[in-house]
């Protein structure tokens, strides 16, 4: 009988370093992870049909793998290119593919291990992690609590940004006029910290900067939609990040609120029905609305 694995990952042979930060981020997580070097012409150490059967997920780190038919019916997530990865970056992949395949109805996907770092990426990681049975009842938002995050004022429709920090610049910029945070440079330099750590772009145009920091005044989520994609701006699925949905994080907040926002954001973004309306909105107040009723 083969093994169990978690996670089975395929990668191009010329971006072994990527293969080597996805196997520490997965034992990070204590996670049982198998991985082939593949190039045009076959894989080496191919990885069998039964190790891709009971994987919970699966990565591609690369162009078109060799035999990229035998992923058929696992959750997966392609990078599109071969590229390094840091670790931080690494688990991103490895999360988002475990969402997938909760999201698919695969329950027994693991949770991260608690030995993890705490971040608050590594914390939204756990909570998402948990099953429905785990987890228990949704907690219930403060009364309030969507309407005091987003607002049609903090919507940015056709914003002419070509690339990420040109539109981190403009947010910070905004939450500032907005009253949302004392000190634009301070703002943005905590945007791009987060950065630093892992792309915040995810997939189908999608990103999700954050920033963490003792100038915001109050936790908000600001929306940019852009007239282009903003093509120096890294995501799982290569495609440039058109919507970026920003979060605002006072430094000194409890965890409580801060957690709930992420959580919510970050599954608002697995939801096709989610994602379509954000799109389909030509305005501020329509999106500022779609926003709010998901957080609600």
């Amino acid at each position: 009988m083969a093994h169990r694995v978690d996670l089975v990952v395929s990668v191009e042979r010329g971006a072994k370093q990527a293969a080597a930060s996805i196997e520490e981020a997965a034992r990070g997580r204590s996670l049982a992870v198998r991985t082939e070097l593949y190039a045009a012409d076959g894989a080496v150490d191919e990885l069998t049909r039964e190790e891709i059967a009971s994987a919970h997920a699966a990565l591609i780190i690369g162009g078109s793998p060799f035999g990229a038919e035998r992923f058929a019916g696992v959750p997966l997530i392609s990078t599109g290119a071969a590229c390094p990865l840091t670790v931080e970056a690494a688990g991103d992949l490895i999360d988002g593919a475990l969402a997938l395949a909760r999201l698919s109805g695969n329950q027994a996907a693991l949770s991260g291990s608690p030995s993890c770092k705490e971040t608050l990426g590594s914390k939204l990681r756990r909570k998402l992690a948990r099953t429905p049975q785990e987890a228990g009842p949704r907690a219930q938002a403060p009364s309030g609590f969507a309407e005091s995050v987003v607002s049609a004022d903090y919507v940015l429709v056709g914003l002419r940004c070509s690339t990420r920090d040109e539109v981190l610049s403009t947010l910070s910029r905004c939450a500032v006029d907005l009253g949302l945070a004392q000190d634009a440079d301070e703002l943005m330099a905590a945007f791009l910290k987060r950065e630093a750590e892992g792309t915040t772009g995810m997939l189908d145009g999608f990103a999700i900067p954050h920033a963490k920091s003792a100038t915001v005044q109050r936790a908000a989520v600001m929306v940019a939609k852009l007239a282009q994609g903003a093509e120096e701006w890294e995501t799982m699925d290569g495609v440039p990040v058109r919507i970026a949905i920003a979060l605002l994080i006072p430094e000194g907040q409890s965890g409580t609120t801060h957690l709930k926002l992420l959580s919510r954001v970050a599954e608002a973004l697995m939801d096709d029905g989610f994602r379509v309306a954000v799109k389909d909105a030509d305005d501020p107040e329509g999106v500022a609305r779609v926003v709010s009723e998901r957080l609600s």
